[in-house]
């Protein structure tokens, strides 16, 4: 947490933003990116540094508690021209701490109803259990106020305190009590500024300030993160959430709160996204202890940080900001050059660095990065699948499609570029591939929040969805790509693209007697059901597309570089043939639920969720060129049979998934939808030339005869193919094509 010890004092920032345009927002604050250097100083100010703080910065970070005067916060406020109320404006925040009391002489004896603790029977329960707010009283005794807390483990009637800042003292946020100590407490009886005096010109000081910064929100954190007060979290989101309402059009500023943003957390539930206009994320590269690098920068990057960009990237976001630290020695200029670009050049998370206690000298090392790092690349795509310290396989573009009458909701994760916000536009067209160029764009979209994202990341879990109405119930081509925030805006170049069809199940399927011969010129005209963007895995799909006649359900992929695929145990094709991803083997890396699995060119039954249960009869697997390509095109029986003798092919509609281990790859996450083709309308001729009948017909079926047209009394003529020549007889002969 920020925090300075040496005395008690609040802490503000003030932006360069026109504060017409930013009181009050939710969202991303306009026009504040990495090109706008801030400042955190906690030292003491006089007339140089007001002036270099408001004339070098776009957001400043400073401690009202120190000798700072409501004057000289006016000064600030007022921006370089020296003029409230235009474009250069200055906002100006002070601290408030939100989950511990540090008020001077802290703990008070109150209402006498704490120490409280956790009134839930585990800490494994849900927090939505929880019916009683202000939790149960501490066995050891109440002697102190209502907002204090006691551990389960340590019930002993004394206020916890924070063990890294004797004095500060822990609270249940949501306490009624506390509230009322947060709004009208003063820097005159307490030593800490209350929010009446930091938002009101008429309470105390009456700092004016145009926000709060809000401090030790961890204190809700999960109980495994160090502190067992995740039965708070709810108290706290509610307490923010009584900010906002109470001071409307004032901005409000999170400090960390990382576990509101990951929906792995029990804590998502109480996300306090809504409530706050801005986060500092402290410590994401370099911490205030002698580590030169944070211990926890890797699960930083690859778990939260995309995580936390999601949550700042929805319509109700927030803007992101960072800091760093300076150590005694200094640390190697490589380290430091390296937190700039994780935190500003990779993220896009304006960063500035200072010492422990923040009152180093001001700098203007923001701007020296700047003029040798200017913005010139379009967003990168991230995951939010990512649990660990391990680095994930970008989901590039567009991830998924499920469809509706007339209309088509995608989906897509996150993209991060040293520029934000990173806004994303939806392409859609009829032609396959999508012709970008002509596709119909919608630019800037406002996502939703699916709905499976709410309960946890992972395989066919995204965090940002958008519905397209009014389409017609035909086969479209739908694609994503991030553009950055920059005046000059990037856009990505990225071609991934799914199709998929308004009105059914999914992608219409297209019906066509292949050839498996690797010669793929029978593809021609069938819509292509995915195309991809390149990655490192060894099986890499570049293109997809399905046909089926009445006899086979075939494939066609394109690689993006030459392999043996199928020709060993890594990759697999998958069948959902309930069109249920809950039921069936479920695969690694997606969201999948297989009755049918190939690999090796032998098939296996999975309907009972194992990976093996029985052989699978009549596969007529087949797979051209069998030698290692970048094309490659198979077919699989529709008529196999499990060893039950049922049919594995019971239902038209169907998921496909390409798939290989390693990676592992995926065409896609969720599976390719497709509905299988009924034959199409046969037509029958007959022309009579030269005194011979010949009867020629599309389609499939068999030619048969009769003498009467109404009789049930159809003879098939064995042999018959298109077209049938023969001589006439004396008698008349009705023909018919029988399916």
């Amino acid at each position: 947490m920020i925090r300075f010890r040496c005395f008690s004092l609040a802490l503000c920032f003030a932006a360069f933003v026109a504060s017409s345009v930013l009181a009050g927002s939710n969202g991303p604050l306009p026009g504040f990116n990495t090109t706008t250097p801030y400042l955190i100083y906690y030292g003491n100010w006089n007339s140089g540094t007001v002036n270099f703080a408001r004339t070098n910065y776009h957001l400043v970070i400073l401690h009202p508690a120190s000798n700072i005067t409501p004057a000289e916060i006016a000064t600030i406020r007022s921006g370089p021209d020296g003029r409230l109320g235009t474009a250069d404006d200055v906002l100006v925040f002070a601290y408030l701490s939100l989950g511990e009391d540090d008020r001077t002489g802290a703990p008070f004896a109150g209402d006498r109803m704490g120490p409280r603790v956790d009134p839930r029977a585990s800490d494994t329960l849900p927090l939505s259990g929880i019916t009683n707010a202000l939790g149960l009283p501490s066995s050891g005794g109440t002697n102190y106020a209502s907002y204090y807390l006691n551990a389960k483990s340590n019930q002993n009637g004394i206020p916890d305190q924070d063990g890294n800042f004797p004095g500060s003292y822990y609270v249940n946020a949501g306490a009624p009590a506390w509230w009322t100590v947060i709004k009208s407490m003063t820097k005159s009886s307490g030593g800490q500024a209350g929010l009446d005096e930091i938002l009101t010109t008429n309470v105390g000081n009456g700092f004016n300030c145009d926000g709060v910064f809000l401090d030790t929100i961890d204190t809700a954190a999960p109980d495994d993160w160090g502190t067992p007060y995740e039965w708070t979290s709810p108290g706290m989101q509610s307490l923010l959430r009584q900010i906002r309402t109470n001071y409307p059009g004032k901005l409000m500023m999170a400090n960390r709160g990382l576990f509101y943003f990951s929906p792995n957390l029990k804590t998502y539930a109480y996300n306090v996204r809504p409530y706050v206009d801005m986060v500092m994320w402290e410590s994401y590269f370099s911490d205030s202890s002698t580590n030169q690098i944070s211990p926890s920068f890797l699960d930083n990057k690859y778990n939260f940080a995309p995580k936390v960009n999601a949550e700042a990237g929805r319509p109700d976001g927030f803007t992101v900001l960072a800091i760093g630290y300076d150590h005694t020695p200094p640390q190697p200029p490589a380290i430091v050059a390296e937190d700039y670009t994780e935190s500003m050049g990779i993220q896009g998370w304006p960063l500035y660095r200072t010492n422990p206690s923040l009152t180093e000298t001001m700098n203007t090392n923001v701007a020296v990065w700047l003029s040798t790092n200017a913005d010139t690349q379009p967003p990168v795509w991230d995951s939010t699948a990512a649990t660990g310290t391990n680095a994930p396989p970008p989901r590039v573009g567009i991830q998924g499609v499920t469809v509706n009458g007339h209309s088509a909701t995608v989906y897509w994760d996150v993209a991060r570029d040293q520029t934000e916000p990173v806004r994303y536009n939806i392409y859609y067209a009829t032609g396959t591939p999508i012709n970008f160029a002509n596709a119909t764009k919608i630019t800037h979209v406002a996502p939703f929040l699916p709905p499976i994202y709410t309960n946890g990341t992972g395989p066919g879990s995204f965090p940002y969805g958008y519905t397209i109405t009014g389409l017609s119930n035909t086969a479209y081509f739908f694609a994503v790509r991030a553009e950055d925030g920059a005046i000059l805006s990037h856009e990505d170049t990225n071609i991934v693209a799914i199709a998929a069809t308004p009105g059914t199940t999914g992608m219409n399927g297209t019906y066509r007697s292949i050839n498996i011969d690797g010669t793929f010129s029978d593809w021609a005209g069938v819509p292509v059901a995915y195309q991809a963007a390149a990655d490192s895995n060894p099986v890499n799909f570049a293109q997809v597309q399905f046909a089926n006649d009445t006899n086979y359900l075939y494939g066609h992929f394109k690689l993006f570089s030459p392999y043996a695929p199928f020709s060993d145990y890594y990759t697999h094709l998958f069948v959902d043939t309930d069109d249920n991803s809950e039921t069936g083997y479920p695969v690694a890396g997606a969201l999948f639920g297989s009755e049918l699995m190939i690999e090796s060119g032998f098939g296996y039954d999975q309907r009972n969720g194992s990976f093996n249960a029985g052989s699978i009869s009549g596969l007529g697997w087949a797979i051209a060129p069998a030698t290692a390509a970048t094309e490659f095109e198979f077919r699989v029986s529709l008529r196999a049979t499990h060893a039950d003798g049922t049919r594995v092919f019971g239902t038209n509609s169907l998921r496909l998934l390409l798939q290989d281990n390693r990676g592992p790859e995926t065409a896609v996450e969720t599976g390719l939808a497709y509905t299988l083709a009924m034959p199409p309308p046969a037509t029958l001729s007959i022309t009579n030339s030269a005194g011979r009948i010949t009867i020629s017909w599309t389609g499939t079926g068999t030619l048969q005869a009769s003498g009467l047209l109404a009789s049930t009394d159809w003879t098939n003529l064995p042999g018959a193919n298109s077209p049938y020549s023969f001589q006439p007889g004396a008698t008349s002969q009705f023909y018919r094509l029988a399916q």
